[in-house]
């Protein structure tokens, strides 16, 4: 191996690593709210190209997000969403949950580096009133009594919660649920700031410059852990590090940010029976799987640990052939095999162009256990039909779009024969194609 492949290796590598952070960049500045509660801008006497945004403040979505929504890459249409980002270099937060009733919810915690590293709610801490004392890396002390401490790896931690919803529901407890949650500081007042972002939302990872700046920066501000050290003294070299400057010859790192961009954008192989790819099971860390959390930084940011959900994508059907709305698909659950889970599972379409919704007619952008209307056949199977040309019975049907598409399995709170890989998921048949 000469030394230009060996450095074409390297960068690969740095940017597999580097990726998430970047993602992480963008999502600080898309999901951060110019506004507070108040109505007081974050930046007043700048436009919309500012960077600055309220941070150590919780914001909700108020309905199911559906195709308008554009921040958040392969989202949920199952839960409202609640989100904060905070920085805890100037010491400790609190973060204080309502008593949430028997209604589901989760704040998950991920680090700079997208490890989902804490959950709070339902299954960790159960639905009743809680105080989270909330703390950096470098903080010593003691935890005020009847706070539960929580450890964080980075200064900057995005906490992106989930609150069960029904798309027919009356929102008005939903909503004064999420408005219960709060962050405040050790004295209890509000906690909210306003900090400078690295770099716009819209800014899609494809100029190595910006790139590398945006990635040292953060890196900077949030330093890789100790394990990571030695791959770091490697990468150096080409410039990719906490705070170095951006090398004045880009040229291969900007050949290996494309190289590497299309390698994760291609669709995978599956590795289960009936298209599907095996779950992402991060407990709370990707422990070096670097390339495994760049595919999962760049499509569906934001995951939770496995034990809280599991999410199973498909790009392909039952016979390797990449999935496209032209075509029209079946899977079948047979009686008594529909997915183990202790709270609900859902089925979700997206485009892959994008990452996200199909926006269509019906406005049904997912289907599971708690779809109004699903009719089962005479043995107690349930069959979903998946195509962008409308069935005569729609009972079951979830539309696609005429163009290539790719699904998520998610499954909350998964059962044992899910987490030991004993249950066997439908396969994705297609039928036919669409009379063109």
């Amino acid at each position: 191996m000469n030394k230009l492949t060996d450095l074409n290796a390297l960068a690969r590598e740095a940017i597999l690593y580097a990726l998430p952070i970047y993602e992480m960049a963008r999502m600080r500045a898309s999901s951060s709210p110019r506004k507070n509660a108040q109505g007081e801008l974050s930046d007043p006497t700048a436009g919309p190209e500012s960077l600055k945004r309220w941070i150590n403040l919780f914001s909700h979505s108020r309905r199911l997000l559906n195709a308008s929504d554009r921040r958040v890459v392969t989202p949920n249409n199952d839960t409202l969403y609640t989100n904060a980002w905070l920085d805890l270099s100037d010491g400790p937060v609190l973060i204080k949950t309502p008593d949430t009733g028997e209604r589901y919810y989760v704040l998950g915690l991920l680090d700079f580096y997208t490890n989902p590293f804490a959950h709070l709610g339902t299954r960790t801490t159960g639905n009743g009133a809680q105080t989270f004392f909330v703390h950096g890396p470098q903080w010593q002390g003691t935890v005020p009594a009847g706070c539960t401490a929580v450890a964080c790896p980075t200064p900057h931690v995005w906490v992106l919660g989930r609150i069960l919803a029904n798309a027919d529901e009356d929102m008005g407890p939903v909503h004064a649920l999420q408005d219960a949650f709060e962050i405040t500081t050790l004295e209890g007042r509000p906690a909210q700031r306003v900090s400078e972002c690295l770099v716009q939302p819209q800014a899609l990872p494809g100029d190595a410059r910006s790139f590398v700046r945006v990635v040292n920066q953060a890196m900077a501000l949030n330093p890789p852990p100790d394990r990571d050290r030695l791959p770091l003294q490697q990468w150096a070299q080409l410039g990719i590090g906490p705070g170095l400057e951006v090398p004045a010859d880009i040229s291969l790192l900007q050949s290996a940010l494309a190289a590497t961009l299309q390698e994760i954008d291609t669709p995978e192989d599956t590795d289960l029976a009936g298209g599907w790819r095996t779950a992402v099971e991060v407990q709370d860390n990707f422990n070096g799987d670097w390339l495994t959390r760049a595919r999962v930084a760049r499509a569906y940011i934001g995951i939770l640990g496995s034990q809280e959900v599991l999410y199973l994508l498909a790009f392909r059907d039952s016979q390797g052939q990449v999935l496209d709305g032209t075509n029209r698909y079946q899977l079948r659950f047979a009686p008594g095999g529909l997915p183990q889970v202790d709270s609900f599972w859902s089925l979700t379409m997206y485009r892959k162009a994008d990452y996200l919704f199909y926006d269509h007619p019906e406005q049904k952008f997912a289907i599971g256990d708690r779809t109004a209307g699903l009719t089962y056949d005479s043995e107690g199977g349930l069959t979903l039909q998946l195509s962008h040309q409308r069935p005569d019975d729609i009972s079951n049907w979830l539309p696609a779009p005429a163009e290539p598409f790719y699904l998520a399995l998610r499954l909350y709170l998964p059962g044992e024969v899910h987490q030991n890989h004993t249950y066997t998921y439908p396969a994705i048949e297609m039928q036919s194609e669409a009379p063109g």
